[in-house]
């Protein structure tokens, strides 16, 4: 697969996609602390890839790509529970899920090849 986009402007992108998300998601009621979490997760994610970016050692690299693919994991996994949880509608969520796992994909390719 090739991906035209640098993962930090992509997961940047994600993260405000997903703040408008979770806007959107708290005028319908969802829970504070499962949309507070998801808001963290995903933002995160971005946060952990730009550290990586400037990162002074190749250890420190991989660990902070490691811990945006845990927030991968978290996010998608926050996702779920919020959709199944509230019985929405998987159409809305699709576009998040999908995205998500190709930045998942991204991410751990890098971890693999930073660890060669």
């Amino acid at each position: 697969m090739k991906y035209e986009k640098d993962i930090k402007d992509w997961t940047k992108g994600f993260a405000i996609k997903l703040v408008k998300l979770t806007i959107a998601l708290k005028k319908e009621g969802i829970e504070y602390a499962l949309r507070d979490q998801l808001l963290r997760s995903g933002t995160s994610i971005g946060a952990n890839v730009k550290k990586a970016k400037a990162s002074s050692s190749r250890k420190e690299l991989i660990r902070y790509y490691e811990i945006a693919l845990k927030s991968c994991d978290e996010s998608e996994f926050l996702i779920e529970v919020i959709r199944e949880g509230y019985e929405m509608n998987i159409d809305r969520f699709a576009t998040f899920q999908i995205e998500l796992k190709e930045i998942t994909k991204v991410i751990a390719r890098i971890i693999i090849n930073l660890k060669k």
